[in-house]
């Protein structure tokens, strides 16, 4: 069984010991996350939790007359997250989520700190509002009441755990504590100097620990509750982007994987240590292994924001109406901060832009542009990841956003100059969680005994490719000019 907790949904399904999802024995929950003005971006924790626990129950209400044995259950989580608890355990904040932008000012405090250069290889992250370290001086520095009453500070996954197990102690694995830009990806433990900084210590955090380690033991009210798992081993939980790297069949060098789903990301497994090029991420995944790339604040949220606010036709019939647009004849150029900047620059302060806007300008023709703007985004970030594939890769698209829009998909291939092909597969990311239980049970030795299955593949077209280019040149004339000044 695998719980996938995103920003916009709780997935819960269950698979074979090969990853193939059993798509009768699948739920989704719909969520929200609280978002505002001023850079909030947070949910309440007990409300989420619940969530989650609703899934599960709904699962095992399927298959209660069933001969069905869960003999594992994994959980990927969106990346990064932040809960305090008091000395009981229990949640005094919210969960915030990476796209809470209120800790700026305190980004620009550690900054100033630190040798950035040296940080960044040895965090493996450009310290930012996404990353946890500034959010936690910023909870020092707002709230100096609440921040003496935080005993622990975990990932949301963690603090799941916390509600369902006897005898817990806090455990967080190197994959998810990656994403918390506390983590030094070369010592494998939390990062000392920073936690000097904050004035913590690694007992105010979970315990490291590869994925592979399991949680038996369900409190007495979810024995009662979950008896069909009382034998089941719950695997502690990874990052939402290398589950979607496995799910997608990019498990080394020989495939990029692309995927936008709400948020957008591109990212590569490699097995050895590398200088980290500036702007982009290099997260660990098991001790031998790191996922390289960076990721967007904007994916598919991009068209849900449009389609609220600008009068399109239903989403459904947005790519009919786009697929004789001709590129960047609207004139209208974007920067699509809408959450800020993460990759490629890492600015903690931008804003959404669009420029060059005209009267004459179409609701369709502003979302064109905006999309447009995104797989600029991802050509910047795909350049500096060229150098680290292999001579003969591949691009795996991945995530609901993109795969089910191919105007999107066909623009992206002309942008990025290369084929794209199409994942097959349903759930990319819960299936990436399901192989790594797997492997963790030794059910398989490694994730290339499994076959991927990719629906399409996406060609170039070369003179719009040509047309992008000159288009992104003046896109990164337009960061600089807005985003540098």
């Amino acid at each position: 069984m695998v719980v996938d907790i995103g920003t916009s949904s709780i997935k819960t399904s269950l698979f074979d010991l090969k990853g193939n999802l059993l798509p009768e024995f699948s739920i989704k929950i719909e969520h929200q996350i609280i978002s505002k003005n001023d850079g909030t971006s947070e949910q309440n924790s007990e409300f989420l939790a619940n969530k989650v626990e609703n899934s599960i129950d709904l699962i095992l209400e399927k298959i209660s007359s069933l001969d069905i044995e869960i003999l594992g259950v994994g959980l990927d989580c969106m990346a990064s997250t932040l809960v305090g608890l008091d000395k009981k355990g229990l949640p005094i904040t919210p969960t915030f989520t990476y796209a809470d932008t209120r800790s700026n000012n305190q980004v620009k405090k550690i900054n100033e700190n630190f040798d950035l250069i040296s940080l960044h290889q040895e965090t493996g992250v450009t310290q930012h509002t996404s990353y946890i370290p500034s959010k936690i001086l910023w909870i020092k520095e707002e709230n100096p009441n609440l921040y003496n009453k935080i005993e622990k500070f975990v990932d949301f996954s963690s603090y799941l755990y916390s509600r369902w197990f006897e005898n817990y102690n806090f455990k967080s694995s190197y994959s998810i504590s990656a994403w918390s830009g506390l983590l030094d990806k070369n010592k494998l433990e939390w990062h000392s100097k920073l936690l000097d900084y904050l004035e913590l210590s690694p007992n105010n955090f979970p315990e490291l620990n590869p994925c592979t380690f399991f949680y038996k033991g369900l409190k007495k009210s979810f024995r009662n509750r979950w008896q069909t798992l009382l034998n089941s081993n719950f695997y502690l939980s990874v990052g939402d982007g290398i589950a979607a790297n496995i799910g997608s069949g990019c498990i080394n060098s020989s495939k990029i994987a692309l995927t936008i789903g709400s948020t957008g990301a591109m990212r590569i497994l490699i097995d050895k240590h590398i200088k980290i090029p500036k702007g982009l991420w290099a997260y660990r995944f098991l001790t031998d292994q790191t996922l390289l790339g960076g990721s967007f604040s904007e994916g598919g949220n991009l068209i849900q924001w449009a389609y609220n606010n600008l009068k399109l036709p239903k989403i459904e019939k947005l790519n009919h109406y786009l697929s004789d647009s001709i590129p960047g004849d609207h004139g209208i150029e974007v920067l699509p901060f809408l959450l800020g900047e993460r990759s490629m620059g890492w600015t903690n302060d931008s804003k959404g832009t669009i420029s060059g806007l005209s009267f004459s300008n179409s609701p369709l023709e502003i979302m064109q542009s905006i999309l447009e703007s995104l797989c600029y985004r991802f050509f910047l970030l795909y350049k500096e990841l060229l150098p680290f594939v292999n001579s003969k890769f591949e691009i795996i698209a991945s995530g609901g956003a993109i795969k089910n829009f191919p105007w999107w998909i066909q623009t992206m291939s002309d942008v990025l100059g290369n084929d794209i092909k199409i994942s097959d597969e349903s759930q990319d990311t819960s299936r990436g969680t399901a192989l790594i239980v797997s492997k963790s049970l030794g059910e398989i030795s490694d994730f290339d005994e499994i076959d991927n299955k990719y629906n399409k593949v996406y060609h170039p077209n070369k003179s719009n490719y040509e047309i992008h280019q000159k288009l992104i040149s003046s896109h990164v004339k337009l960061y600089d000019k807005i985003v540098d000044n």
